[in-house]
């Protein structure tokens, strides 16, 4: 069973105000230094983390619930992943896979194709962000389609990046003075209900509903134009 550092420490600890002498120093020094356009929502500094626990510069230790945004799902420096970076970084640094080839680059895209889901032969563009895969994931759909325009939904975030952010339909402020954006985006309402005949469909309905409930595209969606009707992409794939 792997083990942390703060196992066998009491969590949440905070010894000093939020936030403490530390970290409001270093807040005074972002502010003069670092761009104002990062949305940061708490005054938190952090050290260092290990496993769910995050530990702030004045040594005050955190419950993390966001997991580096969804990223550190494993645990923040679990042995294993510290490790594998620790002997990558002995290797090698740095390989521009755009211009040349290297062997765990091919190893992971080979893994990750026979564990993606579906029948269908698959292939890895590997990238180093969300809105980077959003942008494209859009230029794949544009350059397969040979179709512009795109359906988004209100509510959705897909990135700050100009073809993300024209997707996304969340919040105003992410958009308001970034205009034009990219053309042929159109938002529509997230489906909460599906059409009575939809579960006649074949195949199924895209988004499996839960809780007894099914969230699927309208009909008048499926099966138009060439190619037998809509590009459907799932970012969360």
């Amino acid at each position: 069973m792997t083990t942390f550092a703060f196992d066998h420490l009491p969590v949440p600890h905070v010894t000093t105000p939020l936030p403490g002498p530390l970290a409001a120093g270093l807040l005074a020094r972002d502010t003069v230094y670092v761009s104002g356009s990062y949305t940061r929502v708490y005054p938190l500094v952090v050290e260092h983390g290990s496993g769910c626990v995050i530990v702030d510069v004045d040594g005050n230790r955190f419950l993390d619930f966001t997991a580096g945004i969804a990223v550190t799902n494993t645990g923040h420096c679990h042995p294993q992943v510290v490790a594998a970076i620790q002997d990558q970084a002995a290797k090698l640094i740095h390989m521009s896979g755009t211009d040349f080839y290297y062997r765990p680059q091919i190893e992971l895209a080979e893994r990750l194709a026979r564990t993606a889901p579906g029948p269908s032969a698959k292939k890895v563009f590997f990238c180093n962000s969300g809105a980077e895969a959003v942008e494209a994931a859009l230029k794949l759909a544009r350059w397969h389609s040979e179709r512009s325009r795109v359906v988004a939904f209100f509510g959705a975030f897909h990135g700050r990046t100009y073809g993300a952010m024209s997707l996304s339909g969340s919040k105003l402020v992410h958009r308001r003075g970034f205009s034009p954006l990219v053309p042929d985006v159109h938002h529509v309402n997230f489906p909460k209900a599906c059409p009575a005949d939809c579960k006649n469909l074949t195949p199924p309905p895209p988004f499996p509903g839960r809780e007894g409930g099914v969230a699927c595209l309208p009909l008048s969606l499926r099966g138009r134009g060439p190619g037998g009707g809509v590009l459907l992409i799932d970012p969360r794939h």
